[in-house]
């Protein structure tokens, strides 16, 4: 049974006999000065239109290490970032799963208020069940994996301070020297990564997330297509970050 700590994780509601395009995208860290996503914005769009549904899968946004300035100012660029896309796509629908970086309190109120009147969007998901497959933004590894331990982790970020000052510094310098991609390398093996995420699936509620056969997730910083493990396909699309590769995962299901 779920309990409080549990993660939010909602099934699609797919007809028996139809399939569905879908596109994850994930980890573009908008707003911060180690993010591509102004790079990437044409293969986003190209994967959107192919889809009939996009699912953000966090870590869009970077509110920690924003350059935007204020708080409030960082939120509002990112629902103007989202409405940029649900008004181009008017045939689509939109998913949006919680990242670490964007658990900002702040902004999940404001996105719920933003979402309620836009029938294409959902929003305050941590994953998202279509038939086989779970798409999640990752983190819930963090911390031993338990709902509990990803329940504090997600915490510790809904209160971080917007644009810190020295700490964007530290980091624009970790970044350009490659620091951050060693770390993840090194943090985010593919193979224990991919088995911490098995251990967190069979932990779950059997009702959500029985049969699955494929995890799409994000969060690693790893770009991975069809590594199989522990009776599961994984697949991570990477993260528009300077030296990282990013390749949206696109899936019919």
């Amino acid at each position: 049974m779920l309990h409080q700590h549990a993660p939010m994780i909602m099934r699609w509601p797919n007809e028996a006999n139809s399939s569905t395009r879908f596109c994850f995208v994930s980890d573009l860290h908008c707003f911060s000065s180690r993010s591509t996503a102004t790079q990437h914005e044409s293969l986003i769009e190209q994967v959107i239109d192919r889809s009939d549904v996009c699912v953000w899968g966090g870590d869009l946004f970077d509110f920690r290490w924003s350059q935007v300035g204020h708080e409030d100012d960082s939120i509002e660029a990112a629902l103007e970032w989202l409405s940029r896309f649900y008004e181009a796509y008017p045939t689509k629908q939109f998913v949006f799963l919680t990242g670490n970086h964007d658990a900002h309190g702040g902004f999940a109120e404001r996105l719920r208020e933003w979402g309620h009147d836009r029938n294409r969007f959902l929003c305050g998901l941590d994953a998202l069940v279509v038939r086989d497959t779970v798409f999640l933004h990752g983190d819930v590894i963090e911390g031993g994996g338990t709902d509990i331990a990803f329940a504090n982790y997600r915490r510790t970020w809904q209160g971080k301070p917007v644009a810190h000052p020295h700490a964007s510094k530290f980091y624009d310098a970790a970044v350009s020297a490659r620091l951050h991609q060693a770390v993840a390398m090194s943090a985010h093996r593919r193979r224990r990564t991919c088995l911490r995420l098995a251990r967190w699936i069979n932990r779950q509620d059997s009702a959500l997330l029985e049969p699955i056969e494929r995890v799409v997730f994000g969060h690693t910083h790893r770009q991975i297509e069809r590594y199989h493990n522990a009776g599961f396909e994984f697949h991570n699309g990477g993260a528009a970050i300077k030296h990282v590769k990013f390749k949206p995962v696109e899936l019919v299901i």
